[in-house]
């Protein structure tokens, strides 16, 4: 079975993650991979290097994500360019991922918040659990787990799409509201009647 993950940056898809593992599932997180796409020596790098400049790559070869973000970030059409570049490769390594877990174990879960601009990716699972939480509750995890002030985690908030647009792809929504051992139980309880 292939199962999708997908929620906003903050809502608790790492925890949701973490479950599902411990439930013998492999886990194939997207932005793990999209990192792996960066690696030194490979193409992608060389045309990050010709299309934003030398400044976005460090000395031994890797791309600096800190220096390419402070480009794309807020700039619509320097962060299309990016995704261009970045997008095919990241879909053929996930594709790859995917593959190689479903033939280790036959239980794989996609974990990946852009999966509804990737209709054709999400059309290959067999369901997609969204996980859902109040913008407010995510703000101050993000606040307190990445030591940011109210502005930059509202930024970072607001550079991700809308979170109903981020779900869309669910076939099931599970909330996290309250302490996370109340969502652990939340999921465990979906997890019980979606698996048995």
């Amino acid at each position: 079975m292939k199962l999708g993950l997908v929620g906003g940056i903050a809502s608790g898809k790492s925890t949701a993650a973490a479950i599902l593992r411990e439930r013998g599932w492999e886990v194939v997180d997207a932005d793990k991979v999209a990192h792996d796409v960066y690696a030194p020596g490979t193409r992608i790098v060389d045309e990050i290097r010709e299309a934003f400049g030398a400044g976005v790559v460090l000395p031994d070869g890797s791309v600096d994500r800190k220096a390419l973000g402070a480009i794309v970030f807020g700039n619509p059409e320097a962060l299309q360019r990016l995704e261009a570049l970045v997008h095919p490769a990241t879909r053929v390594l996930i594709a790859r991922r995917m593959d190689e877990a479903m033939a280790r174990s036959g239980r794989v879960v996609l974990e990946m918040t852009l999966l509804h601009r990737w209709p054709d990716m999400a059309a290959k699972l067999d369901r997609v659990l969204g996980i859902r939480c109040p913008d407010e509750i995510r703000l101050q995890r993000l606040m307190t787990r990445n030591d940011l002030t109210r502005e930059a985690a509202q930024s970072r908030l607001d550079s991700q799409a809308p979170q109903e647009q981020i779900l869309s792809p669910a076939t099931k929504v599970v909330d996290n509201v309250g302490t996370v051992d109340e969502f652990v139980e939340r999921m465990k309880k979906w997890f019980s009647t979606e698996f048995t």
